[in-house]
Parts: C-alpha cells; sequence; structure tokens
C-alpha cells in the first residue's frame, strides 16, 4: 500500500477504537453498525445513475451506500440459491432499475 492508505488505514481503525463521548444526550443512541465492515467498493456511475439510485434509496428511507449493499448482498444471496446466472440477474437488474422513462 501506499504511504496515503497507510495512513487513511491507521486513521480509520484509530476511529473506530475512539470511545463515544459520555456528553451525549440520555436520549442518544449510539450504533456503529459498519463496524465489522472492512472493504470499500468504489463504482463509478453517471451523474443520472446516481440520481436514480439516490431516488430508489430515498424512497426506501436509506443510505445510498445501504440500498446498494442490500441489493449487492440480495443478488450473491440469489445466486447462490439458484435463480440464473450472475449475468442473467444482472441484467434483470439493469432493466428493473436504470430502466428509461418514455
Amino acid at each position: 500500500m501506499s504511504r496515503i492508505d497507510d495512513l487513511l488505514a491507521e486513521e480509520g481503525a484509530a476511529a473506530e477504537r475512539s470511545e463515544i463521548s459520555e456528553a451525549l444526550p440520555e436520549h442518544v443512541q449510539v450504533s456503529r453498525p459498519n463496524l465489522g465492515r472492512t472493504t470499500v467498493v468504489s463504482v463509478r456511475l453517471s451523474a443520472e445513475e446516481h440520481d436514480r439510485l439516490q431516488e430508489a434509496a430515498d424512497d426506501a428511507d436509506l443510505p445510498l451506500s445501504t440500498l446498494v449493499r442490500l441489493w449487492a448482498l440480495d443478488r450473491l444471496r440469489a445466486e447462490r440459491e439458484g435463480g440464473g446466472s450472475v449475468s442473467e440477474r444482472l441484467a434483470r437488474l439493469e432493466r428493473e432499475v436504470f430502466q428509461r422513462t418514455s
């Protein structure tokens, strides 16, 4: 890894180890749902594709990254359980998500 990658990894690990301030109001519940997730995947999208995904995430009341992660993991699960090849499922997903409206 490069020096920058090493530094980012160190900073990320330090942030995950840090304790939450005791000054938080009692009604605030601390959650770290991604603490065990260590890999980030970057995907390039057009502005239109991003907007459409963001709209779907907003409709589902989820952060965009959560929606994409759920969809990807759901497809992996479905593939493992059967239901078509990855390319067939991806083509079906693209039709459902990115279908252009006329």
